[in-house]
């Protein structure tokens, strides 16, 4: 409920999803050039994990309220700039 209410006052905008998508809006609506982004700090190898671990992750991301959190900003700002599709 707080991270709603932080990102309610603090963020103008909140991108979730496909973000190439909405990259393409931002560039097509403002005119801006895309602009490549080195990839850095970035693991070259297959990540491989346990059933167990995956199982430990998710309690955990559900105990910390992430999970409840993830989907609350979906319902809450899913759609939230499809008016710039009809600039």
């Amino acid at each position: 409920r707080r991270g709603i209410e932080l990102l309610q006052l603090h963020f103008d905008v909140v991108s979730l999803g496909d973000h190439t998508e909405f990259m393409d809006q931002v560039l097509n609506y403002t005119g801006w050039k895309h602009l490549d982004m080195p990839h850095m700090n970035v693991h070259k190898k297959p990540l491989e994990f346990t059933k167990k671990e995956v199982e430990k992750l998710y309690k955990l991301l559900v105990r910390n309220g992430d999970v409840d959190f993830v989907d609350a900003v979906k319902q809450r700002y899913s759609g939230h700039l499809s008016y710039l599709a009809d600039v």
